[in-house]
C-alpha cells in the first residue's frame, strides 16, 4: 500500500503562533510513516500552526556521532548539520518524532539524531544541576510509532512500556520537556486494508488536534 508524501513545511496564511518540528525516520517515501507525517502536518496547518518536516533518510542525515562532537571533549565541536538542527529546535514549540519499530526499537537513524543533536551540549553533570536544559525546556515531546506486530503481542513482550520509558519519560526528564504524547499504530503491513489504515490516520489526526490545542494554549498563556 502506497501513501502520499508529506510536504516539506507548513504553509499557512499570516504568522503562525506555534511551530512544530517533525523528525521522520523511514526510508520509503510512500510509507505509512510518511502518511502519518502528512496527516499530522495537515492538522497543524488547519490550526494555523506551521510544520518543518525533517525526513532524515531523504536528507541523508549522518547518524554517526563523531568523537570531536562529544560534549565531554573540551571544547566539543558541533558539525554544521547539527547546528542547523539545533536552530530548528530552538525555533519550534513542539518536537515530534515519527518512526517505525524495527526489532522492538527505533531505527538507528532516529537514535543517531538523538545522539548527535539532542546530546550536542549535554553533559552528565547536567543531571545533577537545577538548570533547565536549553532548547527543549518546557516543550512537549510527541512520539508517533508503528509496527507490523499486533498491540497485544507488543504488550506481552513489554516493548511499548520499555519504549515509553526510554524514548519518552527518560528523554522528557533528561532534556526537560514539559510532557509527552504517544500514539502507536499496530498491524501496519504492506497489505494492510484501507479501513485499518484510515482508522490509524484518523487517530493520528485526533492526537495531532490535541497536541495543537495544548500548544496553542501554552503559547497564549506565555503571551499574557
Amino acid at each position: 500500500m502506497q501513501f502520499g508524501d508529506p510536504a516539506r513545511e507548513g504553509e499557512v496564511q499570516g504568522r503562525a503562533a506555534v511551530g512544530h518540528l517533525l523528525i521522520l525516520g523511514h526510508p520509503a517515501p510512500g510509507s505509512f510513516n510518511h502518511a502519518v507525517a502528512a496527516r499530522y502536518a495537515e492538522v497543524c496547518r488547519s490550526n494555523y500552526q506551521t510544520v518543518e518536516i525533517r525526513d532524515l533518510y531523504a536528507m541523508r542525515f549522518d547518524p554517526l556521532l563523531k568523537d570531536i562532537e562529544r560534549p565531554q571533549r573540551r571544547p566539543g565541536v558541533s558539525s554544521p548539520d547539527v547546528r542547523h538542527e539545533i536552530g530548528l529546535i530552538e525555533q519550534s514549540a513542539v518536537i515530534t518524532f515519527v518512526y517505525p519499530l524495527w526489532f522492538g526499537t527505533p531505527p538507528a537513524i532516529i537514535k543517531g539524531y538523538i545522539d548527535r543533536v539532542f546530546g550536542a551540549a549535554f553533559l552528565l553533570s547536567d543531571l545533577k544541576g537545577e538548570r533547565r536544559r536549553g532548547s527543549f525546556a518546557g516543550k512537549p515531546l510527541c512520539l508517533f510509532t508503528s509496527s507490523a506486530s499486533t498491540g497485544p503481542w507488543l504488550d506481552e513482550q513489554g516493548i511499548m512500556t520499555s519504549l515509553q520509558q526510554s524514548f519518552g519519560h527518560y528523554l522528557a526528564s533528561v532534556f526537560d520537556f514539559s510532557n509527552t504524547h504517544y500514539l502507536h499504530a499496530a498491524s501496519v503491513v504492506d497489505d494492510m486494508g484501507a479501513a485499518l489504515a484510515e482508522q490509524h490516520l484518523f487517530d493520528v489526526g485526533e492526537k495531532a488536534r490535541l497536541i495543537c490545542a495544548e500548544a496553542a494554549a501554552a503559547w497564549h498563556h506565555a503571551e499574557i
